[in-house]
């Protein structure tokens, strides 16, 4: 099986009516996650879980959690300013897994993305700065390919952890608005 078009992949809430005794990823822990802790932690309200399919294809999920960090655990580059406490407000990625037939295609990128954005809307109505994750060591390389920085008192545990500041993310995504249009010169009354 090949993926002909990203545009065709979608993703959903995880519901009672979903089958996802299809999927298989290369990782046991996560294929039984899915098939048998997803749906229950869910309605316990611990995480919310997505699914994306490619045509009728389950290809992967993702689980999102709340979560802090550390400011000491931040870049200073990463920083807010005069912050009083210390730990900041985050989400966490505490899943992300793709179908094994679907590796290697896209499919994890575009799940990374829509756990960006939902983690933005998640922003709008409460504070939450970073996106957090806990990787495994195999995939630290695909964190920081999309800009996810190493927690670096981190980096020899199991799962080491990786964060992503979403502040310049948002902040590129606001419209820029110009009165410009609008303002006359003084050369341009005459």
């Amino acid at each position: 099986m090949t993926l002909n078009d990203s545009s065709e992949l979608v993703t959903f809430p995880l519901s009672k009516r979903t089958d996802v005794s299809s999927f298989h990823c290369t990782n046991k822990d996560l294929n039984d996650f899915l098939k048998n802790d997803s749906l229950r932690n869910q309605e316990q309200l611990i995480n919310k879980t997505y699914i994306c399919y490619y045509q009728k294809h389950l290809v992967g999920y993702f689980t999102l959690t709340t979560d802090t960090i550390h400011v000491k655990s931040i870049d200073s580059s990463d920083c807010v300013d005069d912050f009083p406490y210390s730990r900041y407000p985050a989400l966490k990625l505490a899943r992300l897994a793709t179908d094994e037939r679907f590796q290697r295609m896209g499919v994890g990128s575009y799940m990374l993305h829509i756990a960006i954005y939902l983690t933005q809307i998640v922003s709008e109505i409460a504070g939450c700065r970073y996106i957090t994750v806990d990787s495994k060591p195999e995939s630290v390389g695909f964190y920081t390919k999309h800009g996810f920085k190493l927690v670096e008192e981190s980096k020899k545990k199991e799962y080491p952890v990786l964060y992503l500041n979403i502040y310049p993310i948002i902040e590129k995504l606001k419209p820029t608005e110009s009165l410009e249009p609008y303002i006359k010169e003084d050369h341009d009354t005459e």
